[in-house]
């Protein structure tokens, strides 16, 4: 029996470990921890301002491109710098 309880539970910790332990997708809500945001990478942010655009601002999503992206350590601040060509 407990054999059997074991096999049954140690499956199911490791597995809610690699689901807690998962990296969830930037958003820009309430969801997202400002932490979350100064922590990511440019790739991230730039694939962030892309999809917001693209969702929100019904832009196309080869018209955005990101130019740019500014980090301040001692203010905690991101400027992304985007460019919207329109054709």
């Amino acid at each position: 029996m407990k054999k059997i309880l074991k096999f049954l539970v140690v499956p199911f910790f490791v597995s809610l470990i690699f689901i807690s332990c998962e990296k969830k997708p930037l958003t820009l809500d309430k969801e997202t921890p400002m932490k979350a945001l100064l922590k990511a990478s440019d790739k991230e942010i730039a694939d962030l301002v892309v999809r917001e655009a693209v969702g929100k601002g019904k832009i196309a999503e080869d018209e955005i491109s990101v130019e740019y992206i500014l980090r301040d350590a001692k203010t905690q601040t991101i400027v992304v710098k985007s460019n919207i060509s329109t054709k």
